[in-house]
């Protein structure tokens, strides 16, 4: 986010450093995304992503295998949502407190296991909707034609 964007960036220039130069095209850090959102989800192969509701009904649309950090501040909102998708097996939960020890292997991991990653991403695919603003505004109408009679 753009909050944190100054000192984000200034880490990114330096882990950026430490990249082989074929790698060094690969990534292209952003404070925020807008329009691009979808080109970017459509070229990912796994997100690392807090579990906020919004995001979260994002991911299946585009197949979007994820690393859940769910943010510790949230109440258990965030939590109930990510395990939510753990147990549908299209994403693994990460802990706030254990990114630091754990992100970089955990990624690394799940790269490397393309069965895995594509599992994933197909039970991922499995939970979109597609068509949940139509059948809701379905069942809106149906209730208040009942609610009338």
């Amino acid at each position: 986010g753009k909050l944190d964007w100054a000192e984000a960036s200034e880490r990114l220039r330096h882990i950026q450093e430490d990249l082989a130069e074929n790698l060094k095209m690969r990534y292209h850090p952003y404070p925020y995304l807008h329009e691009q959102m979808g080109a970017a989800f459509t070229a990912a192969n796994l997100v690392v992503a807090r579990a906020g509701a919004s995001s979260l009904g994002e991911f299946p649309a585009f197949g979007l295998p994820a690393v859940l950090v769910p943010y510790p501040h949230a109440w258990r909102y965030q939590q109930v949502n990510a395990e939510y998708l753990v147990e549908a097996g299209a994403a693994q939960i990460l802990a706030d407190a254990d990114l630091k020890q754990k992100l970089s292997s955990t990624v690394r991991v799940l790269m490397a296991d393309t069965d895995q990653l594509k599992q994933m991403r197909e039970r991922m695919r499995s939970l979109a909707q597609p068509e949940a603003a139509r059948l809701i505004g379905q069942a809106l109408f149906r209730l208040s034609a009942e609610g009338r009679k």
